[in-house]
């Protein structure tokens, strides 16, 4: 599924009166009568009062349409206006035009006292206030009727996006309207679905309201909610190394845990086969956890991490695999990170890039101009902010131009984890995953993940599609270890425990086990 920008959902609507022939006020009655259906199915009109909150733009004329169906079905609605009907213009004034003939009550520039008393009066607010091109922070008294929404306790549906929620990157502009519902038009924007957007959201449900799949579907959109590729065929004649043999280049002193669930995330993902290169005194913990793995003893440095003396024989280990995970758990030390890029710069195989790793070729984008393999990059946002040579405030106020900036600079498939993981591909696509929870924000899972893209790579998926089913999969694992032991104490090891039965649901039946994510976002 699509999503578009502000800017772009604008540019579909010009289109589609364009080309297509459709006026701007058959767009906004289509609009308010999805609205009016999702409204149908969540309660019963007739015995309900509704508040319906307009703004004076397009949102407000959306609410204005909305007021009249909420009437003709039985409903008892009642219009606030927070600007005179002067300020609209186009359908919105069209649609302020037939309300007013309506035996409807509408209040022009009403204030926060009328505002309090008919909260307490109303059952259900419609939020038409703002809609998706908000570009500034909300103050003022319209901050305060916001507030007040919030505190009144009552079900709101939001148009488009809930008042205060950046379209673009799905900020809390000073403050927002926590919705119950939103009713999204003609496609999702990414306010919708990235957090903390996506908290205030409450049910999203899309309507396409009319526009042809031309429009919503063009290959000129290039942010999508991350689809789900079938996993390979696993052959019955295979053996170990016949599904995929990865190396694994992770551990220092103190760092036990990192170097075990990275190799065991290439394993319980699928890979067949998986060499661990960790420094020498590590390797008898290390295999007392995981005797699957083969072991690979590293000479240290005096801090116990992995020495440059070791990239000769890492090259020649490289070569023989399938890929290469590189950087859970190794340390900042400087002689490692030295060791980091000279692999990296040499090594022109399939590389998933993680940890300590990240912090070593940070800045250093001369490592990645000639590397013949795909690279992966998995930041968090504190990674990412030194990768990028920003802040995290900074990261996380446009995660999707973040990502973007990071995937072209290093030439690399990046992963931004987090709520809603992003992943950016060099070419400027961005994919938006929608599984998984809190509880995967815990030591060790990330590392998880990173063994994770290597085992599917080395399995049989192509580049792109084993980052997006390991992040995928990874959150599902996530969500069910969750169902049983819930979020607050997972830990990375019940993550890893639940890779296998989220592999074996999404090969048995991927529709099903994906249905419960398809339908975050309901279209109508």
């Amino acid at each position: 599924m699509k999503i578009v920008t502000v800017s772009q959902a604008a540019a579909m609507d010009s289109k589609a009166g364009g080309e297509y022939a459709l006026p701007q006020i058959l767009l906004m009655e289509n609009a308010a009568s999805a609205a009016c259906r999702v409204i149908r199915q969540n309660l019963i009109i007739e015995e309900t009062n509704f508040l319906v909150l307009c703004g004076s733009g397009n949102n407000g004329g959306d609410g204005l349409a909305l007021a009249r169906l909420l009437y003709s079905a039985g409903g008892a609605p009642l219009v606030l206006m927070t600007s005179s009907p002067e300020k609209l213009t186009g359908p919105a004034l069209e649609n302020y035009g037939i309300l007013k003939n309506y035996p409807i009550e509408i209040i022009i520039q009403f204030n926060e006292e009328r505002l309090r008393k008919e909260l307490e009066e109303t059952d259900v607010v419609i939020d038409a206030l703002l809609g998706t091109g908000l570009s500034r922070e909300i103050g003022g008294s319209l901050a305060r009727y916001i507030e007040l929404i919030n505190e009144s306790g009552k079900e709101v549906f939001s148009m488009d996006i809930p008042t205060g929620i950046n379209g673009d990157t799905g900020q809390v502009m000073g403050t927002a309207v926590k919705a119950s519902h939103t009713i999204s038009f003609g496609a999702l924007k990414p306010g919708n679905i990235l957090y903390p957007g996506f908290g205030f959201n409450g049910d999203v449900t899309l309507s396409r309201i009319s526009l042809p799949p031309e429009i919503y579907d063009s290959e000129e959109f290039t942010i999508e909610i991350n689809d789900y590729p079938p996993l390979p065929v696993r052959e019955e004649t295979g053996h170990k190394k016949s599904f995929g043999n990865i190396l694994t280049i992770s551990g220092a002193r103190n760092y036990y845990g990192a170097p075990l669930f990275a190799a065991a995330g290439v394993l319980k993902s699928g890979g067949g086969f998986t060499r661990l290169a960790s420094p020498e005194s590590l390797i008898p913990h290390l295999a007392a956890r995981l005797p699957e793995a083969v072991f690979l003893p590293m000479e240290e440095t005096e801090q116990g991490s992995i020495s440059p003396s070791n990239l000769t024989i890492l090259l020649r280990e490289a070569d023989k695999s399938d890929g290469v995970v590189i950087g859970p758990g190794m340390s900042l030390n400087s002689r490692t990170a030295e060791l980091i890029c000279n692999f990296i710069r040499t090594y022109k195989g399939f590389a998933v890039i993680d940890g300590d790793a990240l912090s070593a070729v940070a800045g250093k984008y001369h490592l990645f101009e000639n590397r013949g393999g795909a690279s992966v990059l998995t930041p968090h946002a504190g990674e990412m902010a030194r990768l990028c040579a920003t802040t995290v405030e900074d990261v996380l106020k446009d995660p999707v131009k973040t990502v973007r900036r990071c995937a072209s600079g290093y030439g690399a498939l990046t992963i931004l984890k987090g709520p809603h993981s992003l992943i950016g591909f060099p070419d400027g696509r961005v994919v938006i995953n929608t599984s998984g929870n809190s509880g995967l924000g815990t030591a060790g899972s990330g590392d998880i993940l990173t063994g994770m893209i290597a085992g599917f790579f080395s399995a049989g998926l192509e580049e792109e599609d084993a980052v997006k089913t390991a992040l995928f999969l990874h959150g599902m694992a996530g969500d069910l270890a969750a169902e049983t032991l819930g979020k607050d104490s997972l830990t990375a090891t019940d993550i890893l425990d639940a890779v296998p039965q989220a592999v074996k649901r999404y090969r048995e039946n991927r529709g099903t086990a994906t249905e419960a994510y398809r339908g975050l976002i309901r279209e109508i």
